[in-house]
């Protein structure tokens, strides 16, 4: 079983594109399921439960790939396109 202040420690990576999207600020339960349903995150700036006001992103539980000791991985969006790179 994992807490929810463990979980607010890890920052979220997205494994589509490698970006940093920052920590959990918010959790949405499912009470009538008892399950998490999706979890807002802040931008990699700020941290803590009680910012409130930031631009976040909503990432549902499903788009969660692995729970780690640092970070949550997870798949959202589209992934990089390395023809528009310029090396």
């Amino acid at each position: 079983m994992i807490r929810i202040s463990d979980i607010m420690d890890k920052e979220v990576i997205n494994v589509k594109n490698g970006k940093r999207l920052g920590y959990i600020m918010d959790i949405d339960i499912d009470l009538t399921e008892g399950k998490v349903v999706s979890f807002s995150i802040s931008g990699s700036d700020t941290r803590g439960f009680f910012s409130r006001g930031n631009d976040g992103q909503v990432v549902f539980w499903n788009d969660i790939l692995k729970i780690g000791y640092d970070t949550i991985i997870v798949n959202i969006g589209s992934e990089i396109n390395l023809d528009e790179l310029k090396i």
